[in-house]
């Protein structure tokens, strides 16, 4: 099934699985093709402003479980992806990180910061540049869950975690980095699939 259909069945069918079969692993072409649909994702400005962590070791899956209130969605899963986020201060126009992700596009850096600094100034002196960067790994989220779902890969997104913890199995500095989120991938071992509940779209959407 292709096009919209196709695309459509992939989100009827994705639903939060809180239980992984751990005698099912996925396959390294599996993995791949799940950050593939991560790193494809849009971000603001286009600075992608995540790092992945692709976590497959059972051994780091039991401490990921453990900074996840064990959580047996976590510890059953056959592969974590944390999205880590650099916090507000790599986000000012002046710093390296905005040098390597501004060069990159058309007219090259200084057209970029132009276009860039006045968003970057609302941001900051609104105190949101933390919260910003945090909102984007989930648009990664939710392309992973949506693509992982259409190759019969079964998912959830964990936002109950101790981003401390998280953060120290990484080994990453929480001065410069934070946990944006959490998600677990596999085959899904609950008896019976979970019930998509949603909204009605007449109950949700207003034309205007």
């Amino acid at each position: 099934m292709k096009g919209k259909e196709g695309f459509l069945s992939a989100m009827r069918s994705r639903h939060a699985c809180k239980l992984f079969d751990r005698t099912r692993q996925l396959t390294d072409e599996d993995v791949s093709y799940i950050l593939e649909c991560a790193r494809l994702s849009p971000s603001s400005f286009g600075i992608e402003h995540w790092h992945l962590y692709a976590i497959r070791s059972r051994e780091i899956i039991d401490e990921m479980k453990a900074a996840c209130f064990d959580q047996d969605a976590v510890g059953s899963a056959s592969l974590i992806v944390v999205a880590a986020c650099r916090r507000g201060p790599s986000y000012n126009p002046e710093s390296e990180f905005i040098a390597e992700r501004g060069r990159r596009f058309p007219g090259g850096l200084d057209v970029f910061k132009e276009d860039y600094r006045g968003y970057y100034e609302f941001l900051n002196s609104s105190n949101l540049l933390d919260h910003w960067a945090r909102a984007q790994t989930y648009i990664a989220c939710a392309n992973m869950m949506t693509g992982a779902a259409a190759a019969g890969i079964d998912s959830c997104a964990i936002e109950g975690y101790r981003n401390d913890e998280v953060l120290r199995i990484l080994d990453l500095d929480p001065v410069y980095w934070e946990t944006g989120i959490v998600t677990v991938f596999g085959f899904c071992a609950e008896e019976s699939p979970r019930e998509k509940i949603r909204m009605q779209a007449s109950e949700i959407i207003t034309y205007v």
